[in-house]
């Protein structure tokens, strides 16, 4: 048996025969056996801190003992560096053995504010100590703080794209409301990091350790899904939309029939969802494979190295409006989370524009697909962001910052959760 089952299941079976462009919606699991020991793999970790002159005070003395407590978290074989950045950058830890604790946790107390924001900075000093603890066969995990815009954001988006290929995740977190989300997320994303707002210093704590315990359990590694599509058969978008949601940029290769994109480490504690939607030839009463999907990955605890799966998609063509008409559940509920990012992304810029009344309706289009999934938690943000709406006819850059994270955090469908 294989470490991990690919399971591919589409919204529909069927689709009415003879109608163009019709879509078709691929749900695509990545699922670890629950019963094996994938082992670990030691953690490079790297965290880049905002030290402007505005992070004083509560920020970086939170930012300081979330930093300890990481370091005293992590196992003597992981490595970690510190990276503190304003005009320049200044590396307060250099890349150390984790079991090293005493000199850490002496340079960590010596953390302090100085001026300026320029936080490609720290991103590429921060980038070569990781190197020097060595990015092959180590879960290489940047973790970012700012709380103010910087200097240089195509510079830092650079950086990003660069070490996305290098199997750097970045992980972004924003504190406050002066900084711009849209930097963080692009960041993120691009990595297939995460990006956290953090209403108050006070959280800094919790999320740190959060983004350690996912980190050290990302040992299925250097994971690539590859979908090779039947002719006439188009890809339209592909999304990682379980733990977290983001849009994929895959590679085409063979004349566009063969798409292949990145997935990075997946966790050994949870399954991995991904969405593909297809455009549909149009096509007489028939059963056709409109793809294959392949899944690469390494387990390097187990010396396992490049494993492949492959399943195969197929679309029956048919008349009968009635078999068209069965649906997954479970599938159409995974891409609502696609949607309901997309309707809150939408409302965000009706937002900005001025438009509080479209806003407003694409906020509570967006909760009631929240609300028919289950995911409790954006469902919330959602309803303040929509109180605040009743209540002063604008929405904040704080709640608008929590909306924008929160739509990104998605939940694994139960289909006791399906309203």
């Amino acid at each position: 048996m294989a470490e991990v089952e690919l399971e591919c299941r589409l919204a529909r079976n069927y689709t009415l025969e003879n109608v163009p462009n019709a879509l078709a919606y691929l749900l695509i699991k990545v699922i670890p056996d629950p019963a094996l020991d994938f082992g670990s793999m030691p953690v490079n970790l790297g965290l880049v801190i905002d030290a402007s002159r505005s992070m004083g005070g509560k920020k970086i003395k939170f930012a300081r003992e979330a930093a300890k407590l990481l370091v005293n978290a992590l196992s003597p074989q992981d490595s970690v560096s510190v990276t503190i950045f304003s005009d320049d950058a200044e590396v307060i830890v250099p890349a150390t053995k984790a079991g090293q604790v005493g000199p850490i946790i002496y340079a960590l107390d010596k953390m302090h504010v100085i001026s300026g924001t320029r936080m490609y900075h720290g991103m590429e000093t921060g980038v070569r100590e990781m190197q020097k603890a060595g990015f092959d066969n180590a879960i290489n995990r940047m973790i970012i703080l700012t709380d103010g815009m910087t200097e240089g954001e195509e510079r830092c988006c650079s950086i990003a794209e660069q070490e996305a290929d290098n199997r750097v995740v970045i992980s972004t977190f924003g504190i406050g409301d002066k900084y711009n989300e849209d930097l963080l997320i692009d960041i993120s994303g691009k990595t297939l990091g995460s990006f956290q707002h953090l209403q108050s210093p006070e959280h800094i704590i919790k999320q740190f350790q959060q983004e350690l315990r996912e980190s050290a359990a990302s040992v299925i590694s250097d994971v690539r899904l590859s979908i090779h599509l039947t002719k006439d058969v188009e890809l339209e978008q592909i999304h990682r939309i379980f733990p977290d949601c983001v849009k994929l940029k895959p590679g085409v290769e063979s004349e566009g029939r063969v798409l292949s994109v990145a997935v990075g480490n997946i966790r050994k504690d949870e399954q991995t969802c991904l969405g593909a939607q297809f455009r549909l030839p149009s096509r007489s009463a028939s059963r056709m494979q409109i793809a294959q999907v392949y899944v690469n990955y390494s387990v390097p605890a187990l010396q396992i190295q490049d494993r492949v799966l492959k399943n195969s998609v197929i679309v029956e063509f048919t008349g009968d409006h009635d078999l068209c008409g069965m649906v997954d559940r479970e599938v159409i509920a995974y891409f609502n989370q696609i949607n309901a990012q997309s309707l809150i992304e939408k409302a965000m810029k009706e937002t900005k524009a001025g438009n509080i009344a479209a806003a407003t309706q694409l906020l509570n289009q967006a909760q009631l697909l929240t609300q028919r999934i289950g995911n409790a938690p954006l469902t919330r943000i959602i309803d303040d962001a929509v109180q605040e709406i009743k209540n002063t006819g604008v929405i904040s850059s704080g709640v608008m910052k929590t909306v924008r994270a929160g739509s990104s955090q998605t939940v694994r469908i139960a289909e006791a959760d399906i309203k």
